[in-house]
């Protein structure tokens, strides 16, 4: 058996920083660890999570580890048992996401008590035969030309709204405000389901309902450490404060400096505001083990932690910051200078990468979309090729597929037999013939082919993989995958056309490289963009696009290149100089 001593010298020889060596061994059981990018955050929260949970001080209950990605629970479990404490992983202790801990230790064992219902709530499948013709399960919107237009309670989006809460549409209904919604949400719930934007503000209900539960788990986790507590939305700081009501203490890692998910309802000023409200100290993590020192210093001025600082300075005069004035709508300039300094920085550009602000940059860096005046399924479909060839977004493809499939062929029995049992056979044979489907670029054809013969070749493979799933009925595919929007000019381009000005560089959005860690970074964003990015720094606001800029900019290890376009470059290059960038053509 390992003793404390022995645990915290095994620790102290792995050589942590003393501001690692303050968070991981610090008698607070609540604080805001304000961890910089790079700065080892997950190896000091991991090891924070042993030292509490090996020297567990409650005679009952355990330690609850939650972040908000399977990507990090993995690493963080992968930590623990490389370090000889796998017992550790299992009860009391919990390490998982924030949504499977609210399902199984909320809305499992407690969400029938909301309805009354006899059956437990499970996440909503997706609607099935007859859901859409359910009154009951609908909620009524006015248009702008006075109808009533019917929104699905599977479309509804709890919001918080003071002490309150409102209703808003899914994207998938244009976001907008929505009365008369709670009836149709409840329904959803008394029939055993809830969505992923429901889950947690039914978990909340529940404990407001009902603090003897909430006082339940507090007990059986005395002690929660949230990571990546920056991306907290709105419900989960509520479930959060009901827990420490209710006696839990709770740490919080992160950093609001990279808040970069404002549309899930994230805030970054949820950690000042709650590190004020629950008048707990604040330690930082500000040193980078990713950036060098030339790197930081002029991301610095871009962030808003003025601590930030790297590790070592750059192995030559080229390993550094670089803004490059962008001219192209296809971002060759940048593309070009971007090669340049890789190779003068001796970077490989098989390990770097271009990271774009939104995917209209990240679809024009990659070749020009031909299809986006196409109508209704054909568009759709369209979409799914585009995911699987410019994004390899095979799950995204295979999800518009067989939503597709189910809307064509929608009064098929199979739909009511594998919605009843998702882990059915026939659920699992469906699936698997999909993603079939969209892996093989002969049946799901690739967005390269030209749109008049895309177009009826599509109609074909389609009605192959409805007949082959068994769901074959009067679907008249003629009518339902049309050229509609296409102009004659457009059909004999390929739907999309693409560009190879850098193949071996990864591409990708700031939010999909978000937490790693990258030798050379080309950050790629719009002249509104930039323009709003240089305004939050020169007034001191910490604004979404300020946030994503500082993201996109630390993942660089040994070089960033920022590609500016033409007009912002005119007019702002020396106040990127003044912050530290090298100014180059």
């Amino acid at each position: 058996m390992v003793t404390a001593d022995q645990l915290r010298e095994a620790i102290l020889s792995q050589n942590p920083t003393d501001q690692q060596r303050e968070a991981i061994f610090a008698d607070e059981l609540e604080f805001l660890l304000r961890a910089a990018p790079g700065s080892g955050k997950t190896w000091t929260s991991c090891r924070r999570f042993i030292w509490r949970a090996a020297s567990w001080p409650h005679p009952v209950g355990g330690l609850a580890l939650l972040s908000f990605t399977n990507a990090a629970i993995r690493e963080f479990k992968a930590v623990t048992v490389n370090v000889g404490r796998r017992g550790l992983l299992s009860d009391p202790n919990y390490v998982g996401t924030f949504d499977s801990f609210v399902e199984r230790y909320i809305l499992a064992p407690f969400g029938h008590l909301l309805t009354g219902a006899n059956k437990r709530p499970k996440l909503f499948p997706g609607p099935r035969p007859g859901d859409r013709k359910n009154m009951q399960l609908m909620v009524w919107r006015n248009s702008k030309g006075g109808q009533k237009i019917p929104v699905p309670a599977w479309e509804v989006i709890p919001c918080p709204n003071g002490t309150k809460y409102s209703f808003k549409t899914s994207p998938n209904y244009g976001s907008q405000p929505i009365a008369g919604a709670i009836g149709p949400v409840y329904n959803l719930l008394s029939l055993g389901f809830y969505t992923h934007a429901q889950r947690i503000f039914w978990a909340c209900k529940l404990l407001t309902e009902r603090p003897h539960i909430a006082e339940l788990l507090a007990a059986r986790f005395p002690e929660i450490i949230v990571d990546e507590a920056q991306d907290t939305n709105a419900w989960l700081l509520i479930l959060m404060n009901i827990l420490r009501e209710s006696g839990a203490k709770i740490t919080l890692i992160g950093d609001p400096d990279q808040c970069i998910f404002e549309f899930s309802m994230a805030d970054a000023t949820s950690l000042p505001e709650l590190k004020t409200k629950w008048a707990i100290p604040e330690m930082p993590l500000s040193q980078s083990f990713r950036c060098n020192n030339q790197i930081a210093a002029a991301v610095r001025s871009v962030g808003g932690n003025a601590n930030f600082s790297g590790f070592g300075s750059g192995a030559s005069e080229w390993r550094r910051a670089f803004v490059v004035k962008e001219s192209s709508t296809a971002f060759s300039d940048g593309l070009a200078a971007f090669q340049r300094l890789a190779d003068m920085a001796e970077v490989s550009l098989n390990s770097v990468a271009v990271v774009c602000r939104a995917h209209e940059q990240l679809d024009s860096l990659r070749g020009k979309v031909n299809y986006t005046k196409l109508k209704g399924n054909a568009k759709d479909l369209a979409k799914a090729a585009f995911l699987r060839d410019s994004r390899l977004d095979y799950r995204g493809a295979s999800q518009i597929v067989e939503s597709i499939v189910r809307k064509l062929t929608g009064d098929a029995p199979l739909w009511e037999r594998i919605d009843t049992d998702p882990t059915s056979h026939e659920r699992m044979a469906l699936a698997l013939a999909i993603w079939k489907f969209v892996k093989d670029p002969q049946r799901l054809l690739p967005v390269s082919h030209r749109g008049d013969t895309w177009i009826p070749s599509m109609r074909t493979q389609l009605a192959c993989l409805i007949e082959e799933v068994d769901l074959q009925g009067d679907v008249k595919l003629g009518q339902h995958i049309k050229s509609t929007g296409l102009s004659a000019a457009q059909k004999a381009l390929p739907l999309f056309e693409t560009i190879h000005e850098l193949p071996v560089a990864r591409q990708d959005t700031i939010h999909q490289v978000k937490g790693e860690s990258i030798d050379a970074v080309l950050a790629i964003g719009s002249t509104k963009f930039w323009n709003s990015v240089v305004a939050a720094v020169q007034s001191g606001e910490n604004t979404e696009n300020r946030r994503l800029a500082y993201v996109a900019m630390t993942r660089a290890r040994h070089l960033l290149v920022v590609a500016l376009p033409k007009r912002h470059y005119e007019k702002y290059s020396k106040t990127w100089e003044e912050w530290g960038f090298g100014v180059t053509t």
